[in-house]
This record gives structure tokens, C-alpha cells and sequence, in this order.
């Protein structure tokens, strides 16, 4: 009896080495609506992205609008001081004190409108980061390959595409669209055993149940048709369709009422199931939003305005687990961990072994 019970304490164990073995990040992408940024900042709403962030915990962040309401000639390294200031002295998750370049590393995109841009933030080192332009006006696409331990290195990309509804910004964001994918497209060609992730502020819902800021395959002045999301999309990403607590999905505007919610306009995207790549596996997919929590079920230390007091989108946030893709000699490859095969493996070793106690007496 002693030894089956072994037996069944190493298969149980056997099931737990899978999840030791992998590998989980939480990811944030978030509009905070130049809360933070070096040429007059919303500093009021800081405290709250910040509370929002702690409570979330990401490891990886993702932000769109960092910058303020008064148009400078773009100093990233300024933008980069703000920023950092503010997770060094808000971000108490990360610990006392903590440093950049030790506890977290940062970088703010060096393409601009003058009053802002995006940027990363994330817990472990890049092994490259950079931005290239996107279009007009003054759209960058941030592109960092980050370190996560367990991986062959997580691809983000960081993005925000113009807004508007009339014909020319329509044309920008399609622009912006076709740009993106097409440096997408690239990374992966390049970086073909990673797995990515895509965070922004895109502008645009193509969700059939939402209503778009311009009719979906409406054809463009220029002859184009107009597709945004798609467009993104036929990179190779898949969407998570992260939804709120109650259930709803819109991210834009977080206002006074829930009836004031009116588009999905942020996104975090991430990378296909394919060989040869690690396997991201997304745990929850959800949109932080004080006013859409049932009643009575707030976070504890939230009041029902702090998401509003944050910024106009909600935040939007992947706990994700990444398996590694190993290629092995001679050709082909799989993903670890590999919870089946570790299973049978363990499974026949266990029956073996009990076997051979039983016959044994």
C-alpha cells in the first residue's frame, strides 16, 4: 500500500512540474493620457495609474500617451527622466528604492508630436529595443526584445494610431495599420523562436456588436480600404478579447456612467500557436475599470472614481504563460514544459516501480 501511495505522491508531483517550469508574465498596455511625461503632465491623475499598477503587479508595461499638454521639441531622455522619477517613487510593488537598469528597465519613444509618445517598462533587462516611424503624425511603433527568463525572449511592441473619424485621420490610422504589420511581419522573420505581444492605443473596434469610428471596409479617398484592426491582425497576431468585470469590453471613455463607455479602442495582442515558437498561453484577459466591478465587489482601497481619476481608456492587462520552444537534433522541436509527455513519463516509471516492489514480496 506504501508503495502505491508513493506512486501516486510522484505522479502528483509530476503534474505540478509543468507550472514550475513554465514561465508567467502579467502584461499591462494602457493610455494614461499624459499623466506622466516631462511638458506639463496631468500630474493629478499620476496617484492613480499608480495604484492601478500596483494592485496589477505587470512585470511588463506597456503606455501610450506619456507626455504632457504642452508641445516641446521631443526630448526623449527628458520624457524618460519623468518617467522613471514616477516608478521609482509610485511603483512600490518593485520593492524599496528600486533602481532602473537593476529592478526595471524603461525606454520612451523617440518619435513624437511634440506632446507625446510611448514607451516600455519592464522587469527584465531589453536585449534590444529601438522605434522606427509608422506615419503620420509623428506615429512611432516601439519594438523591444525583453529578456523573460525561461523564453528565447518575449518580442513587445509598443503603438498608437491617430484618431479622428474624418477622411484624412481615417487614412492616417490605415497608414499607421500597414506600417505596423508590416514591421511585425518582419520581427518574426527575423526572430523566428519568440513569441510577441502587441500593446496599444489603436483608435479603432471592429467588433460586430460595437460601432466603429468609420464604417469597417469602407473604401479610403486614396482607394484603400479602410481596416485598421485587421490590418494589425494579419500579422500573426490573435486577439484575447480581454472584458471587464461585468462582462464588457469597451475601453473608451471611462466616465461618470457606464453608458458613457463608447469604443474599444486598446488592445493587447499576442502570438499565434505555431512550431518552431514559444507558446504563449494567456491565463486571464481583462480590463481594470472601477466603474464596471458588481456591487460590493470593488478591489479593496478603490473607490468607484479612481479609473476615471486615472485616465480616459481603462488599462488593459494579460497574465500569460509562455512555453519555450527547444529544437532538438536532427530537425523538429517541442515546447517546454511539456505536461504529457512529463505525465507518461513519470507515470510508466512509477508503475514500473511499484510492479517491481509487489513482485518483490
Amino acid at each position: 500500500m506504501k508503495g502505491a501511495q508513493r506512486v501516486w505522491l510522484v505522479v502528483g508531483l509530476a503534474l505540478l512540474v509543468p507550472l514550475a517550469l513554465a514561465t508567467e508574465v502579467r502584461i499591462v498596455s494602457w493610455n494614461i493620457a499624459r499623466a506622466v511625461g516631462a511638458n506639463n503632465p496631468r500630474s493629478g491623475q499620476a496617484p492613480f495609474v499608480a495604484k492601478t499598477l500596483n494592485y496589477l503587479r505587470p512585470d511588463i508595461i506597456v503606455l501610450q500617451e506619456v507626455g504632457g499638454d504642452t508641445r516641446v521639441s521631443w526630448n526623449a531622455f527628458a520624457q524618460e527622466a519623468a518617467l522613471d522619477a514616477f516608478v521609482r517613487n509610485n511603483l512600490t510593488y518593485l520593492g524599496t528604492n528600486p533602481q532602473r537598469n537593476r529592478d526595471y528597465y524603461l525606454y520612451v519613444n523617440r518619435l513624437s508630436d511634440g506632446w507625446v509618445s510611448n514607451a516600455i517598462i519592464s522587469l527584465y533587462p531589453f536585449r534590444t529595443i529601438t522605434d522606427v516611424s509608422i506615419g503620420a503624425p509623428y506615429r512611432g511603433l516601439t519594438i523591444g526584445l525583453i529578456d523573460v527568463p525561461g523564453t528565447n525572449g518575449l518580442g513587445v511592441f509598443g503603438v498608437h494610431f491617430d484618431s479622428g473619424g474624418d477622411d484624412g485621420s481615417s487614412a492616417r490610422r490605415q497608414t499607421n495599420a500597414e506600417n505596423t504589420r508590416n514591421q511585425v511581419r518582419n520581427w518574426r522573420l527575423r526572430n523566428r523562436n519568440s513569441a510577441y505581444v502587441l500593446g496599444g492605443d489603436l483608435n479603432e473596434n471592429e467588433d460586430p456588436d460595437l460601432n466603429p469610428v468609420r464604417a469597417i471596409n469602407s473604401t479610403l479617398p486614396d482607394g484603400r480600404l479602410y481596416a485598421p484592426i485587421s490590418t494589425v491582425m494579419s500579422a500573426r497576431l490573435r486577439d484575447p478579447v480581454p472584458v471587464d468585470a461585468l462582462g464588457g469590453k469597451r475601453t473608451w471613455r471611462v466616465a461618470d456612467t457606464n453608458s458613457a463607455l463608447r469604443h474599444r479602442f486598446d488592445y493587447l495582442l499576442v502570438s499565434p500557436t505555431e512550431p518552431g515558437r514559444d507558446r504563449i498561453v494567456v491565463l486571464e484577459a481583462s480590463l481594470f475599470n472601477t466603474r464596471r466591478f458588481p456591487a460590493g465587489q470593488l478591489p479593496p482601497g478603490f473607490a468607484i472614481t479612481d479609473s476615471q481619476n486615472a485616465s480616459d481608456h481603462t488599462a488593459v492587462f494579460l497574465h500569460v504563460r509562455i512555453d519555450r520552444w527547444r529544437s532538438l537534433p536532427g530537425g523538429g522541436g517541442e515546447w517546454v514544459p511539456e505536461p504529457g509527455t512529463l505525465l507518461i513519463l513519470v507515470v510508466f516509471t512509477g508503475g514500473a516501480l511499484y510492479w517491481r516492489r509487489s513482485w518483490a514480496r
